[in-house]
């Protein structure tokens, strides 16, 4: 929904002031076009188009640093008893384009309306990146887009091989995947402007091989948007790299010039908490955290206190399975927490107890530096118009009256509290409901494709197999 000029009045606002934001109460936000115009302390006179958000706490739209957006929904609530989520995500590769346009519309739904505005997405292969861009674009959404390599359908095999030679085989097709990659994304850095920018992605450090990664490297730097990995994310990538190269992932990236580029690293669960933040952080290597994703995969909580201690920038991160922005924040301020409570009498890494302002401000500046954008992150005259209303007075998340600390309020709260979203001064969400597109057929849609889904596990017996005991290390 397009709104040329109109002014947002807010009951709280997140106001940048300096390097820091500032809490402000009855703030009125004008935009114009696609730019925050001025920021006022009460009403202001004018003609534009008033949208009423004095229940709200309006901060800036949060940036998701690791999406892999249409294959969030296709695992939920299907492997959380164990099972692995290898075969629902394959049958969501097998569907025709019109199927995996309406999932790719139903999770970047679920996403938007929970307050993000920018996606830093990687696709699994090509095709499923451009169902991303076909909805991206009909949307208005803006994104950071990669493709995977290895693509998602060579992934598994490679990833959880026995044979480290399955490894070496694979590098042709890997290197025929990433020219594919740099084309896909030439072509739309030169076609999207300023909404939609390409970028490379790896899978991790144990998939490739030197000659893989320097072609990864030299794509990035022609695109100019860095590199999207996941990173020491598991076990086996720990083994695989001290096996074959003999040092951790982060030590032999580095040995191999890697970080030399700007670096989104998702995860490193098992990194060095000791040797490996130095490095990152001499690198300016970005940590997105992923607070929901730990949580379904039993993975205990990421180092986010670690990274907090070591001075890392940090972004969140959606992941997959849960699209909840407002539940990352929140799981990531508190299980942040406890990591803290419990690791640190003994831990001989330093850490740092989060606060919830921790969590937005790396939902929000962390996502903005990470892409080096100063323009993103951050309500502040000349900035883009990104930014998303939370209700915080509506019961369970807030009590009945606009409450005098409204951050902490997000610690009660979920997307369903979300009322209003806008990127680059477009209107996606307005008072809880998607307007860009039709949103019960965006549901009914999606609906149908997941059933697809699930009749293609039935067909495998998928539902009657014994869950493995151990999920994949």
């Amino acid at each position: 929904m397009s709104i040329a000029d109109c002014v947002i009045e807010a009951g709280w606002a997140l106001v940048q002031e300096g390097e820091e934001p500032q809490l402000e109460r009855d703030v009125s936000i004008v935009v114009r076009g696609n730019e925050i115009a001025d920021i006022k302390r009460g009403r202001v006179r004018g003609w534009e188009v008033r949208v009423d958000a004095s229940d709200c706490l309006v901060l800036p739209g949060f940036i998701s640093g690791h999406t892999h957006t249409t294959v969030s929904t296709p695992s939920r609530g299907l492997i959380e008893g164990g099972r692995f989520m290898d075969r629902p995500v394959a049958a969501a590769y097998a569907l025709d384009d019109e199927q995996l346009d309406a999932l790719t519309a139903y999770n970047i739904a679920e996403i938007l309306k929970s307050g993000c505005t920018t996606f830093v997405e990687m696709s699994a292969s090509v095709r499923v990146a451009e169902s991303f861009v076909r909805v991206a674009r009909a949307w208005g959404v803006r994104a950071y887009v990669s493709v995977i390599a290895p693509n998602g359908n060579r992934l598994h095999d490679i990833w959880y091989r026995d044979n480290d030679e399955v490894l070496f085989n694979s590098v042709p097709e890997t290197l025929r995947e990433i020219e594919a990659a740099r084309q896909f994304g030439l072509s739309l850095n030169s076609s999207d402007g300023d909404l939609l920018r390409a970028q490379m992605a790896i899978h991790a450090a144990d998939t490739h091989t030197p000659e893989t990664l320097k072609a990864v490297q030299h794509a990035a730097e022609e695109l100019g948007n860095g590199v999207h990995i996941h990173l020491a994310q598991r076990i086996r990538e720990v083994e695989a790299c001290e096996r074959l190269w003999g040092k951790r992932p982060v030590a032999w990236l580095e040995s191999l010039g890697f970080f030399s580029q700007p670096v989104i690293a998702a995860h490193l669960y098992k990194m060095d908490l000791v040797q490996d933040p130095p490095i990152l952080k001499r690198h300016g290597v970005n940590y997105v955290h992923c607070a929901c994703m730990a949580s379904m995969l039993h993975q205990a909580s990421q180092p986010y206190p670690e990274a907090l201690a070591s001075g890392l920038n940090i972004s969140l991160g959606i992941d997959q399975i849960s699209n909840d922005y407002v539940e990352n924040i929140k799981l990531a301020t508190l299980n942040g927490q406890l990591r803290t409570t419990l690791l640190e009498p003994t831990s001989s890494a330093r850490m740092r107890r989060p606060q919830v302002m921790d969590s937005v401000r790396a939902a929000t500046i962390g996502g903005a530096k990470m892409l080096r954008r100063d323009d993103l992150g951050r309500l502040a005259v000349g900035a883009k118009a990104d930014l998303c209303a939370v209700d915080v007075t509506r019961p369970l998340g807030g009590v009945g009256a606009l409450p005098p600390e409204p951050l902490h309020h997000l610690l009660y709260s979920s997307g369903r509290n979300v009322r209003h979203v806008m990127t680059n001064g477009r209107f996606q969400v307005l008072r809880g409901k998607l307007v860009v597109a039709d949103e019960d057929r965006v549901v009914a849609e999606g609906g149908k494709v997941s059933q697809r889904i699930w009749q293609f596990l039935e067909n495998e017996n998928w539902f009657e197999a014994e869950p493995p005991k151990n999920s994949r290390a």
